[in-house]
């Protein structure tokens, strides 16, 4: 298997290994950090899977920023949930969820080509363990909202991004399609 390949794979097993600690735990950061790391992979296959059919990348374009924006809003919708007392979320599993989040930044560098692409890969990873640590010192210290308010920013990110992608990325690539 290439190592590319190789890293993006170990970053799915990490999805959903991420993503049942987050239940059992009932972490509500961990949750976001894992759904943040599964669209990243996926804009990652779609980069290795290049050059792609017009048609083809604009309905995988489609799918993945329907399936984010869906998963912002669920991200937002648990936020709701917790502020009505309907879902009691925690943050005790800080240290785990750090260390999940870095092994999800590793495997997404990992899997890029070339430094400056690498670079690109790491920004959105500083921003997310930056406010990861801010929503969990924010805890430690009496704010009990910090981390809703750290999953409900991942929520809109993720919302936004999920829009630009079914809307701007896949009405592109159908013109450029078009132009064949």
């Amino acid at each position: 298997m290439a190592p590319l390949r190789l890293w993006a794979s170990s970053g799915t097993a990490l999805v959903v290994a991420m993503a049942c600690a987050a239940l059992a735990w009932r972490d509500c950061m961990l949750l976001a950090i894992s759904l943040v790391l599964a669209h990243r992979l996926f804009l990652l296959g779609m980069d290795r899977g290049t050059p792609w059919r017009a048609l083809a990348a604009a309905v995988h374009a489609l799918s993945a920023g329907l399936l984010t924006a869906g998963a912002g809003i669920a991200l937002m919708a648990g936020v709701t949930a917790a502020w009505l007392g309907w879902w009691q979320p925690t943050a005790e599993h800080a240290s785990a969820s750090l260390l999940l989040l870095l092994l999800g930044a590793l495997c997404c560098c990992l899997a890029r080509k070339g430094r400056a692409e690498t670079w690109q890969e790491l920004r959105p990873w500083l921003w997310l363990l930056g406010g990861s640590v801010l929503a969990t010192e924010a805890y430690k210290s009496g704010m009990a909202i910090a981390p809703c308010l750290f999953v409900f920013v991942v929520g809109v990110a993720m919302l936004w991004a999920g829009w630009q992608l079914a809307t701007r990325t896949a009405s592109a690539l159908l013109r450029a399609g078009a132009g064949r």
